[in-house]
């Protein structure tokens, strides 16, 4: 009697398994497909990268090239092609757009544009050399708070590019007048630890061109008039005779 039992139920869980298989197990084929194309995606991608970035290579030199040859346009032409790729040596190739931006056409602002968009998330030295460089062509542009705010991502951090950052937004403060607090940011970068030489020797400079430092003159202090005797009436002062 159990072993008929054990077949009821066998042949119970078997029709449960069938119904539910028939029900759902679309979705089991669908994640199975989705897996097995995810992997094929992925090492189709990293090979597409992998021959991207060598073509792009060889875009690049040749784009470098034509910057030699001064011939600007097709310069411009094909590293704007290797940018818009978004993959390595895109990063490098918009450094020589903004240089050919600037030399070639003399459009600060556009090179300034083309820098920024290719900050990203300021992670990588490539990417905080874009965003030191774009604020310096925008620096005569911009407020300080902008300038400030525009530098953040360096600012906040140690290094040689917060250093460069801090260097930028104390010029501005000087240019603006701020004597004060140019002069004690100029003082920290000439004792910092992670600043390079050029910034220290600048900031010496600045230092040295400053006004002297304002010292207040102490209040003086008025001398005690004399009094002078005052004459009894009907003839001058004269000194008692002791009897």
């Amino acid at each position: 009697m159990a072993d008929i039992f054990e077949e009821v139920e066998e042949g119970l869980r078997q029709d449960r398994f069938s119904t539910l298989w028939k029900k759902y197990g679309i979705f089991a084929y669908l994640a199975a497909a989705l897996l097995i194309g995810g992997v094929a995606l992925n090492e189709y991608l990293q090979v597409r990268d992998a021959q991207t970035v060598t073509e792009n290579a060889t875009r690049l030199e040749a784009a470098l090239g034509e910057l030699d040859q001064r011939n600007y346009e097709n310069a411009a032409d094909q590293l704007t092609s290797i940018v818009s790729d978004d993959i390595a040596p895109s990063d490098v190739a918009a450094h020589f757009l903004a240089g050919v931006r600037l030399d070639g056409n003399g459009d600060a602002l556009a090179a300034a544009e083309v820098l920024k968009e290719a900050v990203g998330d300021a992670s990588d030295p490539t990417q905080k050399l874009a965003l030191i460089k774009a604020a310096y062509l925008q620096a005569d542009t911009l407020t300080r708070t902008e300038l400030e705010a525009l530098l953040a991502p360096l600012s906040s951090s140690d290094g040689p590019f917060s250093a460069l950052a801090k260097e930028l937004v104390a010029a501005k403060a000087l240019k603006d007048g701020d004597i004060e607090f140019a002069r004690r940011e100029f003082n920290f970068l000439r004792i910092a630890q992670n600043v390079p030489p050029g910034v220290v020797t600048r900031a010496e400079q600045a230092l040295a061109a400053m006004p002297p430092v304002a010292v207040e003159a102490p209040e003086t202090v008025p001398a005690d008039e004399t009094e002078t005797p005052v004459a009894p009436e009907g003839g001058e002062a004269t000194e008692e005779t002791p009897e």
